[in-house]
């Protein structure tokens, strides 16, 4: 039996050789680059499985320590407000307390109108485009300008002073207000504007509810105080008292019942930001350590993930070797097979 063997035949071997060489050596040069398989289902086979459920543990935890991060800046910026908060109240206390009777109606109203502002300027600061104390409503701004033109919050006392007394703040007539009637509005009227259903028509548009984030695989924390806490109606209440019921022309039985209730109402008020800062304070705590507990179990997985798709580097770079020779041998002896011709053998 005859076997003919042609050089059209032994090149086009070669070729293929080259060909499948080429293609082995992309992928080899890959594994070197990046260290890790090229085709990781391929190489691991029924350990991929593992593979991928490691990777998505691994992206879940990520995802989560991303969100820690912007949970983190939230609740920074709210420890700071109710500490800004905290101090402006005890200042407003100081000045209560060491006020002299109507010669100091005058600088007791100017502070509470600026602090009453100020209260509402911090309550309704945003992060990244959220209102850090609207609960889980978080893109509606939560607390209505009291100062702003027609404020509701602002008519309604207004309106519940002319109900009570038959005339504005701006009347001279503020001055026959006893001391007993102020206290008795005080203690009735006046409180329930900042309770309730008046708080949330007239004041606020924060949800009760605070914003519930992950904070670990296990783990979920209330991250937001709503601005319908009863330490901040309280506030409301003791400032616009003071700025808003013509105080600098009360008599002095009168300014005495509006500043003895005001200071009940901001010393109550800094024990429940008090509260509130601890609160806080506790979660940050629980976050941060969440966030490092999770750092250590991301490297674990890592670690575990390499196990499985790192290349032996030393492995992969002989292979690129060979690969790189088993290519040139194919180019010369394809080179020599170019040169054979029966005319050199006639």
């Amino acid at each position: 039996m005859s076997s003919y063997i042609s050089s059209y035949s032994i090149s086009s071997a070669l070729r293929q050789s080259v060909l499948n060489a080429q293609k082995n050596l992309a992928t080899a040069e890959q594994e070197v680059s990046t260290g890790t398989y090229a085709n990781v289902g391929l190489q691991l086979g029924e350990s991929t499985n593992q593979d991928l459920s490691l990777r998505s543990e691994e992206s879940m935890l990520e995802t989560i320590t991303a969100t820690n991060g912007m949970v983190s800046t939230r609740l920074s910026s709210t420890q700071t407000i109710l500490g800004n908060l905290q101090t402006n109240a005890q200042d407003f206390l100081n000045s209560l307390i060491s006020s002299t009777g109507t010669s100091s109606a005058n600088s007791l109203q100017a502070t509470a109108q600026v602090d009453l502002q100020s209260l509402v300027s911090n309550l309704n600061t945003s992060v990244s485009g959220q209102y850090i104390f609207g609960g889980i409503n978080s893109g509606t701004q939560p607390i209505t300008d009291y100062y702003a033109s027609g404020s509701p919050n602002q008519a309604a006392v207004d309106s519940a002073f002319s109900s009570t007394f038959g005339f504005s703040q701006s009347s001279a007539s503020v001055s026959s207000i006893t001391g007993t009637q102020m206290q008795s509005f005080l203690n009735t009227q006046f409180p329930t504007l900042f309770q309730g259903s008046n708080w949330t028509s007239d004041w606020s548009s924060a949800s009760d509810t605070a914003m519930s984030s992950q904070i670990s695989d296990t783990q979920t924390a209330d991250t937001s105080v709503s601005a319908n806490q009863s330490a901040f109606q309280d506030l409301a209440q003791a400032y616009a008292m003071v700025a808003n019921l013509g105080t600098q022309n009360l008599s002095a039985d009168a300014l005495n019942a509006v500043t003895t209730t005001a200071t009940a109402l901001v010393q109550k008020a800094i024990t429940g930001l008090t509260n509130m800062q601890t609160s806080v304070g506790l979660v940050q705590s629980n976050v941060s350590n969440a966030t490092d507990q999770m750092s250590v179990q991301m490297s674990i997985l890592t670690t575990q993930i390499n196990n499985l798709e790192d290349v032996d580097p030393y492995e992969a770079s002989t292979q690129v070797t060979n690969l790189q020779t088993q290519i040139e041998t194919a180019y010369s002896l394809t080179a020599q097979l170019q040169k054979l011709s029966l005319v050199n053998y006639l």
